[in-house]
C-alpha cells in the first residue's frame, strides 16, 4: 500500500486529490491545522493529523514514512505579505527541510506551485517552462520562493513542481457561484473576445499530478497543466450559460456592473464580511492581462493528455452538481 501525506487537503485542488488516492487504496495523511474543517475528508479512509503548520514538530511527524509528499498548503486571498510569506514560502522550506531529516528516501516531492509563480504571459503567446518568472502579485512572488526551495534540494531529494492555471470544477467555489448567478438567469456579458487564459478541469489536473510522480522523467522538472485551449472570459461564461439555460432568455450584466461588484468585493472583504477571490486585483487580471500556458512538456515527458475541453469540463460540473442536488 502506498503512502501519501498531503498539506491543503481541505482545499478545492487537496480534496480531490485527496479522495482520489483514498478510493485508489492508497494511506493517506492529511496534515491540516487545529481550527480547519475537515467534514468532506473525513467521508473517507484517511488520518487527520492537526497542528501548527509552522511547527517543525508536527512536519517531521507527518512526512515520516511518507512514499510521497503532494505539498498544496497556500494562502491564495487577500492577505498581508507576511501572511503570503508565512504560508506560501516559509511553509515550504520547512516541510523540505523536514523531509531531508525524517524522509530523505521519499519516493517524490511534490509542490503545486501557481502560473501566478510565473507571471502572465507574453502577449498572443502560450507561454513554456522555459520563459524566466516574472511574478506580479504578492501570492505569485512567495509561490515563486517556494519553488526556489524545492528546487535547491532536488539533487538530494526527488522532487517535481506543478504550475496549474485556472481550475474548475466540483466544489470550486468562484465557478460555483458563477453557475449559480446563471441559474437565475443573470448573466456576465464581457466585452472582449480575445482569448486570454488557460484553464484545466480538476479531474485532468489530479490525473496529471499522478502520472507525474509516477514517471522518472519528471524529476527536477516544473511542468504546466492545461487542457490545452486558450479561452476569454466572454467564452467562459457563455460556455457555462449555454449549458444552463440553453436558449432560454437572459438578463445580461454589462461589465461596468461587474466592475463595481469588484470594488464592493474587496470592501466587503476589507470589512471581514465576505471571504471571495474576486476583487479588483482579479477582476484587472481577468480583463487586462494574458495567463495562457503550454503543457507541450508534460505531454512529451510523461504523456500527459487532457480528457475535458471547457464544454465537456462545464457539462461534467453540472452533471455532478444535479446528482448531489438529487435532480438527476
Amino acid at each position: 500500500m502506498l503512502r501519501a501525506m498531503i498539506t491543503g487537503a481541505t482545499g478545492f485542488i487537496g480534496s480531490h486529490l485527496t479522495e482520489t488516492l483514498a478510493l485508489r487504496k492508497w494511506e493517506v495523511t492529511c496534515l491540516v491545522r487545529p481550527q480547519s474543517q475537515t467534514d468532506f475528508i473525513q467521508k473517507f479512509s484517511v488520518r487527520i493529523l492537526r497542528g501548527p503548520l509552522d511547527g517543525r514538530e508536527v512536519l517531521e511527524r507527518a512526512v515520516e514514512g511518507q512514499d510521497y509528499i503532494f505539498h498544496l498548503a497556500a494562502r491564495i486571498r487577500s492577505a498581508p505579505r507576511e501572511v503570503y510569506e508565512k504560508s506560501n514560502h516559509k511553509l515550504t522550506r520547512d516541510l523540505v527541510s523536514a523531509c531531508l531529516s525524517r524522509n530523505p528516501n521519499v519516493k517524490r516531492f511534490v509542490y503545486i506551485s501557481s502560473i501566478a509563480a510565473a507571471g502572465p504571459s507574453p502577449l498572443d503567446q502560450h507561454a513554456d517552462e522555459t520563459l524566466a518568472p516574472c511574478p506580479v502579485s504578492e501570492y505569485g512572488q512567495t509561490k515563486l520562493e517556494g519553488e526556489k526551495a524545492v528546487q535547491e534540494v532536488w539533487n538530494k531529494i526527488p522532487a517535481t513542481i506543478i504550475r496549474p492555471p485556472n481550475v474548475y470544477g466540483p466544489r470550486q467555489l468562484e465557478t460555483d457561484l458563477l453557475i449559480k448567478l446563471i441559474q437565475k438567469r443573470v448573466v456576465p456579458i464581457l466585452r472582449s473576445m480575445e482569448k486570454s487564459t488557460s484553464l484545466i478541469y480538476i479531474d485532468d489536473l489530479i490525473q496529471g499530478i499522478l502520472q507525474a510522480v509516477e514517471s522518472p522523467n519528471t524529476q527536477g522538472q516544473i511542468y504546466y497543466l492545461t487542457d490545452g485551449a486558450g479561452y476569454s472570459w466572454r467564452e467562459i461564461i457563455l460556455t457555462i450559460k449555454r449549458n444552463v439555460l440553453g436558449e432560454a432568455l437572459f438578463l445580461p450584466l454589462p461589465e461596468e456592473i461587474i466592475s463595481f461588484f469588484a470594488l464592493l468585493s474587496d470592501i466587503l472583504k476589507a470589512a471581514g464580511m465576505k471571504r471571495l477571490f474576486f476583487g479588483q486585483r482579479a477582476w484587472q487580471a481577468m480583463v487586462q492581462t494574458h495567463w495562457l500556458f503550454s503543457s507541450s512538456k508534460a505531454t512529451r515527458d510523461f504523456g500527459f493528455t487532457p480528457c475535458y475541453n471547457l464544454d465537456e469540463g462545464i457539462k461534467d460540473m453540472i452533471r455532478l452538481r444535479l446528482e448531489k442536488l438529487g435532480k438527476l
